[in-house]
């Protein structure tokens, strides 16, 4: 096969050193723990804020745009928040009326006047219409040229009057058109705005909010403020894109007219957006970025894998400086188009005292642990172009399709095929243009570029790069002897588990909980002393009267001798 990845032997049983494990372009593989590192790209953490601010007039209009605090301080604002007193309203008809009617008497006289100035006014016209009468004799004696000339003008005089009308119109129109262009212009402003609030309370900044020539001056105020240049790995990505992405937070800010002087008198206030840029510094050495994959494998018949891996890691190999993200706290960040943070995890120094060290440093792995995954026929990942992980339960018979393949005749596919066994846990390299297929998968081999990154392999704290096409992974995992595997839950803390999820049990039996068995005694005592008191009363109330009765004489009588005779 015509292998893309050249792989060297280094019988090195020197300690690993980080200056050889990574590079750019690396991936890193683990077999004896399952664990794959695929390199993603170079980080710089950000160390210096820029901030800038755009501002928005604030009229009647844009209310709805504004913080309720600042809306209830606007009279122009907090109408729909007033309520009318009953009152007041009251009296104001009442004042209304009462001024309506002096109005009234007032107009009355009023007219009576103007009747009498309209009857002079007549009387002055019928003066002037005689006087006119008088010199329309007279023009009648003006010459033929005169009135021609006269003719000539009045018609000209009409002409231009009835231009004027259309004149007028155009002008209207234009009017109209130039109103209609910048109340659309306002609604595209305001319709923007409103997203870009939306967005930035939902934690997700942009830069939607200004206009193109606005976004221009602030993309390149931050290249320059910031003094940043620019890795070639993100050739592809505009700068509105690699700006927007440095946003680390982004602040709103009404303030009202009142703090300063303005020209128009229908603004209420303006409206501050601040934006700030988490820039890295142009001298300071770059991380590379590794996505972590841990590869499910079976042990004592059960799907175990690595735990408590972070799912990306950052590493300085100049002085082995590691920053870790895990799932919850790559939230926000991207390291998919272009590899920022928004908020960096803490810096630590690669030690033995996590699992990751302990594999990277080619120690023993008493700090890994695995935990158990639900079985699934086969797991995939992709490392990088056609590198691939794959684990089953047993080992997979497959077919390796070539290239020539595709332009052979049917009839000899057979004879062009080769049969490849994957073991359990396999690493396997596609060569460019062939397909493995497999039971319930294939993987294609794309073409790629002659300088493909290369495949560091760390086994036996010895660092190698062999030149087959399938590592045998699972006889790594099962032939490890530095890892005892241990449970991340072991089977006591499991039982436990068990009986906590198990339903509570409702006991039927009397309880003997002390503060009832106390109340018991102390009903008991109360009711023997109750009759003692009882006895005690009534053995007295018998002697007393006893006492005050004095002895009983009882008299028997005695038979007499004269009966008895």
């Amino acid at each position: 096969m015509n292998f893309l990845y050249v792989f060297i032997l280094l019988f090195s049983w020197s300690q690993i050193s980080s200056e050889n494990i990574f590079s750019t372009n690396t991936t890193i593989a683990h077999p004896e723990s399952g664990l794959f590192l695929g390199y993603v790209g170079p980080y710089t953490p950000s160390e210096t804020i820029i901030h800038n601010s755009a501002i928005f007039p604030m009229t009647n209009r844009t209310c709805h745009f504004l913080p309720l605090s600042a809306v209830e301080r606007i009279s122009s604002c907090n109408w729909i928040l007033q309520r009318t007193k009953r009152l007041i309203s009251g009296i104001i008809t009442l004042g209304i009326g009462a001024a309506t009617l002096g109005l009234s008497a007032s107009n009355s006289i009023q007219i009576s006047g103007v009747q009498k100035e309209v009857a002079l006014v007549s009387k002055s016209l019928a003066e002037l219409s005689q006087v006119t009468r008088v010199f329309g004799v007279q023009l009648v004696k003006i010459q033929s040229e005169h009135i021609q000339l006269a003719e000539q003008l009045q018609m000209t005089q009409k002409l231009l009057e009835s231009a004027v009308p259309t004149i007028n119109n155009h002008s209207e129109a234009i009017n109209a058109l130039e109103s209609r262009v910048s109340f659309l212009q306002m609604q595209f402003q305001h319709s923007f705005l409103y997203q870009a609030i939306t967005q930035i309370f939902r934690n997700d900044l942009t830069l939607a909010f200004l206009a193109p020539q606005d976004l221009h001056t602030v993309v390149y105020s931050v290249i320059r403020q910031g003094n940043l240049t620019f890795n070639p790995h993100f050739g592809s990505l505009p700068l509105a894109h690699i700006v927007t992405r440095l946003l680390v937070r982004q602040q709103l800010d009404f303030i009202p007219n009142t703090y300063y002087e303005t020209s128009d008198p229908s603004e209420i206030g303006r409206l501050v957006i601040t934006s700030y840029f988490a820039v890295p510094r142009s001298d300071q050495s770059p991380f590379l970025i590794y996505k972590l994959i841990t590869t499910p494998f079976i042990h004592d018949n059960e799907t175990v894998q690595l735990a408590q891996i972070p799912q990306y890691l950052a590493i300085d190999p100049s002085n082995n400086v590691t920053i870790e993200w895990y799932d919850q706290d790559n939230s926000k960040c991207d390291f998919q188009l272009m590899t920022t943070c928004r908020d960096t995890p803490p810096f630590r120094s690669m030690s033995n005292s996590t699992c990751v060290g302990q594999i990277l440093g080619g120690s023993i792995l008493s700090k890994c642990l695995t935990v158990s995954v639900l079985p699934s026929p086969f797991f995939l990942r992709q490392l990088r172009d056609n590198l691939w992980v794959t684990s089953s339960a047993q080992s997979l018979h497959c077919v390796v399709i070539p290239k020539t393949e595709f332009s052979m005749p049917s009839f000899q596919t057979s004879s062009l095929n080769e049969q490849l066994i994957l073991p359990p846990v396999a690493l396997v390299n596609v060569t460019s243009g062939s397909t493995i297929a497999c039971p319930g998968f294939s993987l294609m081999g794309r073409p790629i570029e002659q300088s493909s990154p290369s495949v560091v392999i760390l086994y036996n704290n010895t660092l190698f790069l062999n030149n087959i096409s399938v590592v045998d992974v699972h006889r790594h995992i099962t032939g490890n002897s530095t890892w005892s595997k241990r449970k991340l839950m072991g089977r006591e803390l499991k039982e436990i588990m068990r009986f906590i999820e198990q339903p509570p049990f409702n006991p039927t039996a009397t309880l003997s909980h002390p503060m009832y068995m106390f109340s018991l005694y102390m009903i008991f005592v109360g009711f023997i002393l109750t009759s003692i008191t009882i006895i005690i009363y009534c053995v007295r109330r018998g002697f007393i009267r006893y006492l005050l009765q004095g002895p009983r004489v009882v008299s028997l009588p005695l038979p007499s001798l004269t009966s008895t005779t």
